[in-house]
């Protein structure tokens, strides 16, 4: 009871200081359900492929063996130490010939990868809600999306699910060589919409990369808790935990 008094008093000190201008959302299982879209996608992938299937004989054995490789892959690029291109084919190749490094293997990789994109991009999986928040706060702010991915299959998602239409500024990491938290990216963000930081909201999924990035560069944030992890900050900045995609409107007092 007591921490949540605490909230209240910095939720409601939040409210009566700060109408935002810019709102920018996470994508990927903010606006995007990109758990579901990616799952579909790769259960198609398995189902085409004869060559998944020599290896791995259920979708559920392929599919774990990514997931081992696709997240370490993808920790080792947001600290730097890999590309983005290197990422792609490469996660293929741990899952499926981790012994193999010839260049067959790897255009063959390649090639998987750009067939699962592919069916990524194409999936209209829009987040509970989000269209319905999207209508709310047009007109009313100005809304943006800040991301970490690869730009053409960001742009897609986002032209598959219709939410491209409320958009008025796509920052995107892969296309300037910096991802969340890195404060470079809220900067750059800013910068590219003359936004300003003490009337701009970061809504994101992640509590490091979206809350924890947009607290350190003094940008308001709230935090879209879809999975449970029930992490709070209490930070002045810090605007709420949500389940509801929704409730951002009415936090934002719109």
């Amino acid at each position: 009871m007591q921490i949540m008094c605490k909230f209240s008093v910095i939720f409601a000190q939040n409210l009566r200081s700060m109408t935002p201008k810019w709102i920018f959302f996470d994508l990927d299982d903010t606006l995007f359900d990109f758990s579901s879209a990616s799952l579909f996608s790769l259960q198609r992938l398995w189902e085409e492929e004869s060559v998944i299937k020599d290896v791995f004989s259920t979708q559920e054995a392929f599919i774990d063996e990514y997931h081992i490789h696709n997240t370490r892959m993808w920790q080792l690029h947001e600290r730097g130490e890999i590309s983005s291109d290197f990422l792609k084919p490469e996660r293929f190749r741990l899952t499926l010939f981790p012994s193999r490094h010839d260049s067959e293997t790897e255009v063959l990789c390649r090639r998987l990868n750009r067939r699962y994109l592919e069916i990524l991009g194409g999936c209209n999986a829009v987040c509970p809600g989000v269209t319905r928040l999207m209508e709310r706060l047009k007109g009313k702010c100005l809304i943006g999306v800040l991301t970490n991915g690869f730009s053409e299959v960001q742009y897609r998602k986002m032209e598959s699910t219709g939410i491209n239409r409320f958009i008025q500024r796509i920052v995107i990491s892969d296309e300037i060589g910096i991802q969340k938290p890195d404060p470079r990216i809220f900067r750059y963000a800013e910068n590219a919409t003359g936004a300003e930081k003490e009337t701009t909201v970061m809504v994101g999924d992640n509590p490091d990369n979206d809350i924890r990035g947009a607290l350190d560069s003094g940008w308001h944030a709230i935090f879209y808790d879809r999975k449970g992890k029930g992490t709070l900050f209490e930070e002045p900045g810090y605007l709420g935990r949500i389940t509801d995609i929704e409730k951002v409107a009415e936090i934002c007092g719109f």
